[in-house]
């Protein structure tokens, strides 16, 4: 089993995937903030600061033989994301060149487009095409596809989620007493403890994928679940419109990852996530 774990990029999923796995493996871990680097050092981490596009020297010297964590999403306003798709392909060539062990890059389901039917085509599995519509899901798409032609340089895992949630983050809350339209979209979800798990065994095992995508089994309407959610959390509830009508939208179907990491996820219902 591999013993040098490096994550770049330690945000809200990084902080629960050291805290679960920092016992077991030698732990570096990267922000852009000085404060946040003091933080993970308090942790017992070893902390690195590095912006992306920074020189990555301050980082490779850790990634001999590690399993490499990218975790670095654009901003999320942001619609120019040359300079940030160039940076993180410089990154990727430099770990390659640094002897990286195994590269694990955190993707979006968004990469697949919003689809909008009620159509057999918009199950989407692993082998499904992608097709980005914003900026940000075709930066996405852009380094995937630069680490499947690396794949038999260095071990490749690309991890597509669907929409984070966690026992301190929902999007219902986000959403409280707004206008919403398409109530009647399906839901794609996943929790970031079952997330969690399912890198605890892609970071440790020999796997035969190279693509994985992380969903809930569950696709409830939005205008349903998150009236809900809202009633759950005692907050103002969202209105949508046309959730009477029949259901549409993508479908993340999960379920060959799940076998494939071994894992039933225990948030297998978005309705258990709050």
């Amino acid at each position: 089993m591999p013993n040098k774990l490096v994550i770049s990029g330690y945000g809200w999923l990084a902080g629960y995937l050291a805290a679960s796995v920092k016992d077991e493996y030698s732990l570096v871990a990267t922000s852009r903030s000085e404060d946040k680097v003091g933080a993970i050092k308090a942790q017992g981490i070893e902390g690195v600061q590095f912006t992306l596009g920074d020189t990555t020297s301050v980082l490779t010297k850790h990634l001999s033989g590690a399993t490499f964590v990218i975790n670095i999403p654009p901003g999320r306003r942001s619609t120019n994301l040359e300079t940030f798709t160039k940076n993180m392909l410089s990154l990727i060539d430099d770990a390659i060149a640094a002897n990286v062990s195994h590269i694990v890059f955190i993707s979006t389901t968004s990469v697949y487009g919003d689809a909008t039917s009620n159509r057999a085509s918009d199950i989407i599995t692993e082998n499904s095409p992608t097709s980005p519509e914003t900026a940000s899901a075709h930066a996405h798409v852009t380094i995937e596809n630069r680490l499947l032609t690396l794949s038999e340089k260095v071990k490749v895992s690309i991890v597509r989620l669907a929409g984070l949630v966690g026992p301190d983050r929902h999007p219902a809350k986000s959403l409280s007493g707004r206008d919403i339209s398409a109530g009647n979209k399906r839901v794609n979800l996943v929790h970031i403890l079952d997330v969690v798990e399912a890198l605890k065994v892609i970071i440790t095992k020999p796997l035969s994928n190279k693509v994985f995508q992380l969903c809930s089994s569950a696709h409830p309407k939005r205008g349903d679940y998150y009236v809900k959610a809202a009633q759950a959390f005692n907050i103002p509830e969202p209105t949508f419109s046309d959730t009477e009508l029949a259901p549409c939208g993508k479908v993340i179907n999960a379920e060959k990852s799940w076998k494939e990491v071994g894992i039933s996820p225990t948030y297998a219902d978005p309705y258990d996530m709050y």
